[in-house]
C-alpha cells in the first residue's frame, strides 16, 4: 500500500513538474526557425492597465519562417509589471485560440454583471504560456493575467491584475476573433 502511494506521489510530482514548462506552438515555431519575421497589427489590440502603471496588451500576430516561407497566426501578449520590474512577452498559439474564444464568450462575458452575496466565483483559462482568471466576490470583480513558467526564469510568477478594467474584456474577445 505504501509503495502504491509513493508511486502515485512520484507520478504527480513528475507530471506537475513537466506541465510547468510548456511552450506554445508559436514559441516552438519561432525557436525552430533560423530566420523569423513577426508582423504585428497595432490597430487591433486589447489593453488592460493597472492604477500603478502596469499593463497587458493582447494583439494578433503573423509569424513567418523566412527560410521556408511557412506562416503561423497567433495571439501575442506583452506584459509590463513593476515588481519585479520586467517586460515579458508570451504567445497563445492558434491551437489554443478557439478554446480561449469559447472560454471568454461562454463563461466570462455573460458573467460580467454577476453579483454574489457572501459568495465568490472564479473563471480560469489555462493556456500553455498564460493563465487568465476572472474573479467575482460580492460586487467586486477582478481580472488576473499570469504568465506561466515557460522559460525557467528567475521569477516564476509574473502576475498582472486589475479591478477597474474588467469591462474591457469584450474587446479581448474581438481581438481573439480576428485570429480565428
Amino acid at each position: 500500500m505504501k509503495t502504491k502511494i509513493a508511486s502515485l506521489i512520484l507520478i504527480l510530482v513528475v507530471t506537475f513538474s513537466v506541465a510547468q514548462n510548456v511552450e506554445s506552438t508559436t514559441r516552438k515555431f519561432i525557436d525552430e526557425s533560423q530566420y523569423t519575421r513577426i508582423n504585428k497589427d497595432w490597430n487591433i489590440t486589447a489593453e488592460f492597465k493597472s492604477g500603478i502603471g502596469e499593463y497587458v496588451k493582447f494583439f494578433p500576430i503573423e509569424v513567418i519562417d523566412l527560410k521556408s516561407g511557412e506562416k503561423m497566426e497567433a495571439l501575442q501578449l506583452d506584459m509590463y509589471i513593476k515588481k519585479p520590474e520586467v517586460y515579458k512577452t508570451a504567445w497563445v498559439g492558434l491551437d489554443e485560440v478557439a478554446d480561449f474564444i469559447n472560454f471568454v464568450e461562454l463563461n466570462v462575458v455573460p458573467n460580467l454583471d454577476m453579483r454574489l452575496k457572501k459568495k465568490s466565483s472564479e473563471f480560469i483559462f489555462n493556456a500553455k504560456e498564460m493563465t487568465l482568471a476572472y474573479f467575482v466576490y460580492g460586487k467586486k470583480r477582478r481580472l488576473t493575467i499570469k504568465l506561466n513558467d515557460y522559460d525557467n526564469g528567475e521569477f516564476k510568477n509574473y502576475t498582472f491584475w486589475t479591478e477597474t478594467q474588467v469591462d474591457k474584456i469584450p474587446r479581448l474577445l474581438e481581438v481573439l476573433k480576428v485570429i480565428k
